[in-house]
């Protein structure tokens, strides 16, 4: 729950329990009622807790009493294994997004004398696999390419972009940006000077052993403890192996100019792709 759509919905909220109780009162009910309903609310629920091996011993005995005193039925019904079967709240979700959030071009005004840039688009379809070198592409585009035109050149605070494996989706940013239509030009070239940069890293193996070893450096970096503990449960949750990880690290150690290229075509081909911008009305106009 985030972003500028959950504002909306937070406003219609507020009018409704200034104006509708009644109303607003029994949605919440009903959200109480599901969600302890007793035949099915103890199964999908995860309790996790991140600790060493002394204090989670220690505490065993607490947290299945604590297990117990949970309402519901422990041998309620089975929902269905949602990891194979999409759940029906994904099918409504995409149909009501498709009318609340299409995707299209959008500009915020506010008052303001920077402006945030974003551009985002799937560069992979459901189905495909994503490789290790995606990631090595993704970090020297943030570190490289961006950081020097959107940053250096351009003026803006920050400039950056990400890339989820998961899902395949890609996007810039920029942050307190005194450019508007220029940033966008940036990122418009990016799978251009991607292909160029592909040219420049077979002569200079040194060069790509630097990108693969500044990736690296990002997977083996130091953690705290919650932040083991969450990436522990991230990776339950999405079923994520070991040898899927070790496969992923062997790619991005492999990693050659030609993924480069093979990148770049993707930007270059972005599906979907829509732009947002917040600036102020003056640079929209400057911007056209």
């Amino acid at each position: 729950m985030g972003g500028i759509s959950y504002l909306a919905t937070v406003k219609e909220l507020l009018h409704q329990a200034e104006n509708e109780w009644p109303a607003l009162l029994q949605r919440l009910v009903n959200i109480r009622e599901t969600i302890l309903e007793k035949n099915s609310c103890r199964d999908g629920m995860v309790l996790d807790i991140t600790g060493d091996k002394t204090v989670l011993d220690t505490i065993q005995p607490t947290v299945e009493e604590f297990l117990k005193v949970l309402p519901g039925d422990s041998d309620g019904v089975k929902q269905q294994d949602f990891y194979s079967v999409q759940h029906p709240w994904v099918i409504q979700a995409k149909e009501e997004m498709k009318v609340m959030a299409p995707l299209i071009d959008e500009g915020f005004v506010v008052p303001t004398q920077v402006s945030y840039v974003g551009k985002g688009g799937r560069l992979y379809d459901n189905g495909e696999i994503v490789s290790g070198a995606s990631a090595v592409v993704s970090r020297f585009l943030r570190t490289g390419y961006l950081w020097d035109q959107v940053r250096v050149m351009g003026g803006a605070y920050g400039g950056f972009c990400t890339f989820d494996q998961s899902t395949g989706f890609f996007s810039f940013l920029s942050y307190r940006d005194p450019n508007l239509a220029k940033t966008l030009d940036v990122y418009d070239a990016c799978g251009d000077a991607l292909l160029e940069t592909a040219n420049e890293l077979e002569k200079d193996p040194d060069a790509l052993a630097t990108a693969i070893i500044g990736t690296v450096g990002d997977l083996d970096s130091s953690l705290s403890p919650d932040q083991k503990g969450s990436i522990a449960f991230n990776r339950w949750i999405k079923g994520t192996s070991s040898e899927y990880r070790q496969k992923f690290r062997n790619e991005i150690l492999e990693t050659k100019a030609e993924d480069f290229r093979a990148f770049a075509q993707r930007l270059k081909n972005m599906k979907d792709p829509s732009v947002a911008v917040v600036s102020s009305t003056a640079a929209f106009e400057a911007a056209a």
